[in-house]
């Protein structure tokens, strides 16, 4: 996987990918809820933070059906 950069925010992708998976099944909901206010800020697409919002929220699912 090629890690990058994003230029207008400064949000590295790395750092993201390790938050969603270090992230303790409680604190998940809140790490979900500030990467969506990342995503609306933003003025183009992030396809990073659109697949660390997707990773969650499939742990979120997966977490709830257990």
């Amino acid at each position: 996987m090629k890690f990058r950069k994003h230029v207008e925010t400064q949000i590295d992708s790395k750092e993201i990918f390790n938050k969603v998976s270090k992230c303790k099944p409680e604190e998940l909901e809140n790490l979900l809820k500030h990467i969506e206010t990342i995503i609306e800020k933003s003025k183009d697409k992030n396809v990073d933070l659109l697949m660390a919002k997707t990773i969650t929220t499939s742990r979120i699912a997966s977490m709830k059906s257990k």
